[in-house]
């Protein structure tokens, strides 16, 4: 298995794992797809989660084997929800997104690394289908080469 595919679904996993309803009843806060899977939107709250790779550059210089790359990626939540609803509950959705990841390391897969990661402005999507907001954060992770 390829090391981006480890820590894509490291990430999602962390997700699925921390996008829980606080209610009696156990289950996802809201329906949410990750990265290429097929979804049908429901008329109401739902997220959409991908990861993305951006350059990174070398940590360790050395023969093939014994390599260590400093490698970028990231993280993009997409919140929406139909318009006219006011934006209360996606912003406080967007939070709670973020806190999944943000000052987050997750040792599990290559030592993955979050900083900051922040919700983006709220904005109607789709031609007024939607109303929406992403988070993004970008994170680092190493692979050995």
């Amino acid at each position: 298995m390829s090391v981006w595919r480890e820590v894509k679904e490291t990430l999602y996993q962390r997700f699925a794992d921390q996008w829980v309803s606080d209610g009696p009843e156990p289950g996802p806060l809201t329906a949410f797809t990750l990265d290429n899977e097929k979804f049908d939107p429901p008329d109401a709250q739902w997220v959409a989660v991908k990861a993305i790779r951006l350059p990174g550059g070398s940590g360790t210089m050395g023969s093939r084997g014994n390599r260590k790359m400093d490698r970028v990626g990231l993280l993009i939540i997409d919140l929406r929800e139909p318009p006219g609803r006011g934006s209360g509950d996606l912003a406080d959705l967007a939070e709670r997104a973020a806190k999944i990841f943000e000052n987050c390391r997750l040792l599990a897969s290559h030592d993955i690394r979050f900083a900051e990661v922040e919700p983006g402005e709220e904005s109607d999507i789709d031609k007024g289908r939607w109303w929406g907001v992403t988070v993004e954060g970008r994170f680092e992770y190493e692979e050995l080469n």
